[in-house]
């Protein structure tokens, strides 16, 4: 399923929101439903409301969101009306529309009736969407309802009100809302309704040609309703009217302009309109015994008086206060509104730098919001004195300063190594009492977010390059594609480490994820799956082994959507049973193997390991022996393990509290008979795997990451001789500490800067460079280990390879045995230097080696 275009959850409108009656509580408890449902318009089914595949319209999502979610709308058109069931008392549902630089949730207002409708709804929000498109019905109608919320929407209301609050509805708000209203009522609070708070809205209320003109607010009827920092913006009309049983009124911190900023209109044209004759705040009835109205600015530019009080007009202030009690800090003035925003309405009007709403309001008004209509905190001024008891500006939208901006993406403390958190930081030149400004996040691939606090979680989708697109704007994003673009904060992520318990999951003897059971044919290529959740892993660690083949040759492993392997992980001869670790990225939930031999070959691979969003990081040590039966290293004697024997190795001396797996080096010497040897969890049944195979007196080493449990290493012997086993420690994997892996296929050879590429004398040691380019542009610090397959081809005479960091002192421990003409692989885990680690040649003679690189570690995994 495809999401739709530019999808971005936060809010949309154009509800039905009916109350449907509650289940009883005799049914038995289901699992908690999840806390967000999403809709798209554009998808295809099957839906089910998750983020991957989600409904296609509202009207599914609703008729299945339970008390306590949130029906997340993306971008686009929905039809409307929709019907909710309500929520529960602390558990509403909210429908959350999105708005952002270039989209936004949008209702279309059907052609019989309002966009949204809450019909005996409770315990509702419905928050971020843009409703109406002019049609001449109410566009947004509150009834028989209690416990709404209905914020942050943009609204088009021609001739019929743009929202209408009526029956025996209460606790209803509306907030942060802009309601352009043609010849039409913006608000309308009806009779029977209470305790209604309409707060932070701006209104542009125009007429056309027509008149008389219908206030812009009218409560009629309705106790305790209560108008907090609002804009109103008419043509010659009463910005607000209450009539009626409306006792417990109050007005507060409100603009009321009574002639429009740049649009034609009544009091600019002759229209036979006498302007004089309209008061911005008319009030009668109860609301004049015992209603408040103060710390507003009503302007007087249509000529008028600027109050209608109980059927008498009063021209000003001063006269108002004096007969009524009313308006001792109202404001008889031009606001003096920023008239550029009047064509985007959607946005409100700012008060320009010198407007007498600035720092003036009532800060503990009764329904102010902590925010203004763009979502932006409160600003003190400098240079204006404080006359309210804060620095709270009267009107809908805050003078705001711009700030200076700076964005970073970091890991997330304390998580995994795949989650980042993009923090914007913002400085302001005046004092605020909260954020300035909304982001607009999008890391790679992945949603949009929308921020106010500047705090915007992802977990990305796997190691690489994690960059965060960013926007800001100080309108909220109410003014469309007007945001400039901030910046692209960048970071490169890697895995990290998941231990299992091995898991045999390809055996071409006996068709275990091979279609039957015969061999890998010469030069035939087989992808075969990863089960469980390591299917969606950036890489896997394989333990891989061939058996019975018909001729000398290689066996290179590959993301399965590759064809050949650059480099080669495993080397052998005819009839030969050798393994090599492996670490492989896992394409679509597949790794290929390719063999690169003239005849067929069996392939067996156990996977040990993924690297995943885990906080699992890796950090090398010094290398050091924790296991030697031949001295009593990590065991009571110096006998060799026997047939079927077991060997548990405590290693918590070692490695720090909470270590998940280690990685050693493990050397198998003086086999009397064939077998292999199996790492397993300590405490577990010994799986159906094996780590390395052998022969009668045969040297062998293979790479182990070993699962630690309790601070022990668990080892099998699956055969009937006897053999001594050693074990090199080169690093561990703990929680919260140590490297994230970056796999780094396709891998590139690399050689000794000695002049002669891949030769090492005799008793020689050559510095080898990691390829660092694979952090791409960002660069990945620092580094500190690398996974590489060790090489070393037709060797003249028999010996072994030392590997260790730059700078440290040569261990006298091998990472690769080698016989007179054999060529033979291993990987191997060291830690670096300066880039760098150090390869030293034990035998006679000159050795050519070969380095692929796989991965490396590089800088915290959380």
């Amino acid at each position: 399923m495809r999401l739709g275009r530019g999808l971005v959850w936060v809010a949309v409108g154009a509800l039905v929101v009916a109350g449907l009656p509650m289940i009883g509580g005799t049914a038995a408890r289901a699992a908690e439903p999840p806390s967000t449902i999403y809709v798209a318009d554009i998808c295809h089914g099957p839906s089910d409301g998750t983020e991957a595949r989600p409904y296609c319209s509202i009207s599914e999502a609703a008729a299945v969101a339970k008390p306590g979610q949130t029906v997340a709308v993306g971008t686009g058109v929905y039809p409307g009306p929709f019907v909710v069931p309500s929520g529960q008392p602390g558990k509403p549902i909210t429908f959350s529309g999105y708005r952002g630089a270039y989209g936004r949730t949008a209702i279309d207002q059907n052609a019989t009736g309002p966009a949204i409708v809450f019909s005996g709804a409770h315990d509702v929000v419905v928050d971020g969407f843009d409703v109406g498109y002019g049609q001449t019905r109410p566009t947004v109608v509150i009834e028989n309802s209690s416990n709404i919320t209905f914020s942050d929407a943009r609204i088009v209301a021609n001739k019929d009100p743009g929202v209408e609050i009526k029956g025996d509805s209460h606790a209803v708000t509306v907030s942060g809302t802009t309601v352009r209203a043609i010849r039409a009522r913006a608000f309308v609070v009806g009779a029977g309704t209470t305790d209604t708070v309409l707060s932070g809205n701006s209104v542009l209320s125009t007429s056309g040609v027509v008149a008389p003109l219908d206030p812009a607010i009218t409560v009629t009827d309705a106790p305790r309703t209560t108008i907090t920092n609002n804009t109103v913006v008419v043509d010659c009309a009463a910005g607000v009217a209450v009539t009626g049983a409306s006792a417990g009124f109050a007005l507060y911190n409100t603009i009321v302009r009574s002639t429009l900023l740049s649009l034609p209109g009544h009091c600019k044209a002759d229209a036979g309109l006498d302007a004089a004759s309209v008061a911005p705040v008319t009030v009668s009835g109860a609301a004049t015994t015992d209603g408040r109205v103060d710390y507003n600015v009503i302007d007087p530019g249509h000529g008028g008086p600027l109050y209608s009080w109980a059927g008498a007009d009063y021209a000003n202030p001063t006269l108002f206060q004096a007969s009524t009690g009313q308006g001792s800090h109202d404001i008889g003035a031009d606001p003096k509104l920023d008239a550029v925003d009047e064509s985007s309405y959607g946005a409100g009007w700012s008060p320009g730098d010198s407007s007498p709403a600035i720092d003036s309001a009532l800060a503990d008004a009764p329904g102010i919001l902590a925010t203004d209509l763009r979502g932006n905190a409160h600003a003190d001024k400098p240079d204006v004195a404080n006359s309210g008891g804060g620095y709270v500006d009267r009107g809908a939208v805050e003078l705001v300063p711009t700030p200076t901006v700076t964005t970073a993406i970091s890991h997330t403390p304390g998580g995994g190594a795949l989650d980042t958190v993009f923090t914007g930081d913002r400085t302001y030149p005046w004092p605020t009492d909260g954020p300035i400004g909304t982001f607009l996040v999008r890391g790679d691939g992945q949603r949009e977010v929308r921020s106010r606090d500047g705090v915007v979680p992802f977990t990305f989708r796997g190691p690489g390059q994690a960059c965060a697109t960013v926007t800001f704007s100080l309108s909220g994003f109410r003014l469309g594609g007007s945001v400039p673009y901030i910046d692209s904060p960048c970071m490169t992520v890697g895995g990290g480490y998941a231990a299992i318990t091995p898991q045999r999951v390809l055996d071409t003897r006996s068709a275990v994820g091979a279609p039957d059971t015969t061999p890998l044919p010469s030069h035939g290529q087989l992808s075969f799956a990863i089960p469980g959740v390591a299917a969606t892993a950036s890489a896997v660690v394989l333990n891989v082994a061939v058996t019975k083949p018909a001729s000398s040759g290689s066996l290179g492993v590959m993301p399965s959507d590759k064809f050949w392997s650059v480099g080669t992980n495993l080397h052998f001869v005819a009839n030969q049973t050798i393994a090599n670790l492996v670490t492989v990225p896992v394409h679509d939930g597949k790794v290929s193997l390719y063999n690169d031999s003239a005849g067929t070959v069996h392939v067996l691979a156990d996977l040990v390991g993924y690297y995943a969003n885990t906080a699992n990081g890796f950090t090398a040590g010094t290398p050091a022996r924790v296991l030697d039966t031949r001295n009593a290293i990590g065991v009571p004697g110096s006998v060799p393990v026997g047939a079927q024997g077991r060997v548990i190795v405590d290693v918590s001396s070692r490695v720090p509290a909470g270590t998940t797996a280690v990685a050693l080096n493990l050397t198998i010497t003086k086999p009397t008979q064939s077998g292999h040897i199996t790492v397993f969890p300590n405490g577990s049944p010994v799986p159906v795997a094996s780590n390395v195979n052998f022969v009668a007196g045969q040297t062998v080493n293979n790479m182990v990451i070993a699962p630690v449990v309790g601070g022990k290493i668990a080892l099998a012997h699956g055969g009937s001789g006897a053999v001594h086993v050693i074990a090199d420690l080169a690093g561990w994997f703990a929680p919260g500490a140590g490297g994230a892996f970056l796999p780094t296929y396709l891998s590139r050879r690399l050689f000794g800067p000695n002049g002669v590429a891949g030769l090492i004398g005799p008793g020689q040691s050559v510095r080898v460079f990691i390829d660092s380019s694979q952090c791409g542009p960002v660069r990945c610090e620092p580094r500190s280990s690398v996974v590489a397959n060790l090489t070393v081809e037709s060797a003249a005479a028999a010996g072994y390879l030392s590997i260790y960091p730059y700078g440290q002192p040569r261990p006298v421990m091998s990472v690769l045995n080698f016989n007179k003409g054999q060529t033979v692989s291993t990987q191997a885990t060291v830690g670096i230097a300066e880039d760098s680690f150090v390869i030293f040649n034990s035998s006679s003679t000159t050795v050519e080696v070969s380095v692929d690189q796989f991965g490396f570690y590089f800088g915290s995994v959380s």
